[in-house]
């Protein structure tokens, strides 16, 4: 894996480069110092011994012995020894370490050091050229070679810019994207990985190894890459659309174009539950995705891979502005082009957990008594109740609701839907709360009858609803202490003998829903019995014939 390292550096520090001096050849300038000698420049600042020779003849110079102070000396940059420049961190999110130690934005990395990003981290290294590498979740990358031609890191670091930068970047594990500069190169920027070796002089790639295969894949998406074997013995070039495999043994499979960006019209723009959720409904592929705090994905904090059929699941997420890319694998595991969308997640404060009523509980009209655990964060309580689940016919709402419970009266039986949102102290007004049906019962209907025309049963019925079991209670007092009989019946109609002895008498009922909801009992109907005075004057007839 370094093999290419030491080729190609070889080429700058070691003076390999024969290719013959021609009129586009670039030229770098060096300023004579004091005690400056060309056969001594030659020893320690040019790439060989005899170099001395042909840059004199390049300047012209007289008299080889006798350069100046402050003299500028035109040397051919294959004559000028190399220096390893350093790779800037341009950014970091998460976890980034090197060496053990973490690191962030603005520290460098020298040749042979490595960087990992742990799960829901990335950073962005910067080359000496201008060229940007991204480092998403779960890699860990080494720099093999960072270097241009110049005996200083001034004058490499102008070299560099001028396209005699070799930059040799070696990948264990995960995945990097590359941005690489457009400009004329010495050599093309490399990226090794265990199976494979990938060269470009100036596109938009991706490179991802798998090292359970073990297996290289790379996708172009800007300009083209040559995709070689580890011993370059066998390789393809990948233009722009199109995707390689390279294994550990034998050559790269045949270019294959990138999928489509897949379909993301089925994602929210707004999300008000910590966990990110959505379907994909129209997918047949597994989708990469990835969530990053800024549009141009130097910053991912999430990266993960979705089964077609299963919904994306993103957790951990602060409440803000975020971005979401998402892009097909085929059956080979290359990936194709992306579908970016933006989305906001404002999840926070969460509302109240809902205690009572509980989801699709009953009760009867009248006083209702709301009830929930408050979120600690906040200050107050917001409370929405409608007709409708959507909240379009909102017929109660109230704010500023401190404690855990509310009560309040509606006017009419039906269906309703609640919800509560917290609000902190700062006014911050977080999200509603999942709605919570409940259900108002009417009150029952005052029962009606007597006496029959009979004169020797009681007849009493009410308003009743099909399936409801009938509880009945007839009592001598109104507080119903003294119940004289009861019954639970199918209908809503009981029929009974007429009771003895005469006098006022009270009757109520109640409804047992089948699924075991009791309504409140019916206001008292008074029914007076009359007295049988057959009986009282049969006692009383002896005493009358006395008179």
């Amino acid at each position: 894996m370094r093999r290419s390292y030491t080729r190609t550096a070889a080429l700058l520090a070691a003076g390999s480069i024969a290719a013959p001096l021609m009129a586009a050849e670039t030229m770098l300038e060096y300023r004579v110092s004091p005690r400056d000698t060309l056969i001594g420049l030659s020893e320690q600042v040019f790439t060989s011994p005899r170099a001395w020779r042909e840059i004199a003849r390049i300047n012209r110079l007289p008299d080889p012995n006798r350069i100046y102070p402050g003299q500028v000396l035109r040397v051919p940059a294959r004559l000028m020894r190399s220096t390893a420049l350093p790779v800037r961190i341009a950014s970091t999110i998460g976890e980034v370490r090197s060496g053990g130690a973490a690191v962030e934005a603005g520290a460098v990395l020298a040749e042979g050091q490595a960087l990992e990003t742990a799960p829901k981290s990335s950073a962005v290294l910067e080359l000496a050229d201008g060229s940007r590498v991204r480092v998403p979740p779960a890699t860990l990358a080494e720099i093999v070679a960072s270097r241009s031609a110049g005996p200083n890191p001034e004058l490499a670091q102008r070299t560099a810019n001028e396209g005699w930068f070799t930059g040799v970047l070696r990948m264990v594990r995960g995945s990097v994207e590359v941005l690489a500069t457009k400009v004329r190169r010495q050599a093309p920027l490399e990226v090794t990985t265990p199976t494979a070796v990938v060269g470009v002089r100036g596109t938009h790639y991706r490179i991802r190894f798998d090292d359970e295969a073990p297996i290289t894949r790379s996708e172009v998406l800007e300009g083209k890459v040559r995709l070689d074997s580890a011993d370059r013995k066998a390789g393809t070039d990948l233009p722009a659309g199109f995707g390689g495999t390279q294994a550990a043994a034998g050559p790269a499979a045949k270019p294959t174009p990138l999928l489509p960006a897949p379909d993301l019209a089925a994602m929210p723009e707004l999300f008000e539950r910590p966990l990110v959720r959505f379907a994909l409904p129209t997918e047949q592929s597994t989708v990469r995705v990835q969530v990053a705090v800024d549009p141009a994905f130097d910053k991912i904090v999430d990266d993960q891979r979705v089964v077609a059929g299963s919904d994306v699941r993103i957790t951990g997420l602060p409440d803000a502005r975020w971005y979401l890319r998402a892009r097909r694998l085929d059956a080979q595991g290359i990936e194709g082009y992306d579908a970016v969308r933006p989305f906001v997640l404002k999840a926070r404060p969460e509302p109240p957990a809902i205690n009572a009523p509980r989801p699709g509980g009953k009760q009867s009209l009248g006083p209702l008594e709301l009830q929930w655990s408050p979120n600690l964060e906040a200050a107050s309580v917001r409370l929405q109740v409608a007709r409708d689940e959507q909240f379009q016919a909102i017929v109660l709402q109230r704010e500023g609701l401190a404690g855990n419970r509310e009560r309040i009266e509606l006017p009419e039986a039906g269906s309703y839907w609640w919800r509560l949102a917290s609000t902190r102290a700062d006014g911050d007004r977080g999200p509603f709360g999942d709605p919570q049906r409940f259900e108002l019962r009417p009150l029952p209907e005052p029962p009606k009858g007597g006496v029959a025309a009979d004169g020797r049963t009681l007849a009493i019925a009410w308003g009743g609803r099909p399936g409801d079991t009938q509880h009945v209670e007839l009592a001598r007092d109104p507080a119903f202490k003294e119940i004289v009989t009861q019954a639970d019946l199918d209908q809503p109609e009981w029929n009974l003998p007429l009771p003895r002895p005469g006098g006022t008498y009270y009757f109520r009922y109640r409804s047992i829903e089948p699924d075991g909801f009791v309504g409140p009992y019916s206001t008292p109907l008074v029914i007076e019995v009359p007295r049988d005075w057959t009986t009282y004057l049969l006692m009383l007839s002896p005493l009358l014939l006395l008179l």
